[in-house]
């Protein structure tokens, strides 16, 4: 995966450097609705729109996700207690086996104690 980035990264620095040294000229850029006008190189002005694009496309993307991550966190927290729960589960069963078996008449007389007790 960083191999492909590398492959994609190193011609697209290569063409924003060969941009910005064929544009040095400056250009005014005014904030319409403010006061404001900023003299910039005519590549930081674009490089700088792009990045900008970059930042905004990223936290949307980000954000759009939040959905998706949550649910995976809340099935993820479900499983491990699913998990734990059939562990809790087979731990027993071992117990109950390794218990020896009432006879019919035992269990018939624990039956009758706790009903007498109220249980």
């Amino acid at each position: 995966m960083k191999f492909l980035f590398w492959i994609l990264a190193l011609p697209l620095l290569a063409l924003a450097g060969a941009f910005a040294a064929a544009n040095p000229q400056p250009v005014t850029l005014r904030l319409w609705p403010l006061p404001f006008e900023l003299v910039l190189p005519v590549y930081a002005a674009v490089l700088g729109a792009l990045a900008l694009g970059l930042l905004v496309a990223a936290f949307y993307g980000w954000v759009s996700n939040l959905a998706l991550r949550w649910d995976r966190r809340r099935h993820t927290r479900h499983e491990h207690q699913l998990e734990e729960e059939t562990a809790r589960l087979r731990n027993e069963l071992e117990e109950s086996r390794r218990q020896p078996r009432l006879s019919d008449e035992d269990a018939d007389a624990r039956r009758r104690a706790l009903i007498a007790r109220g249980d």
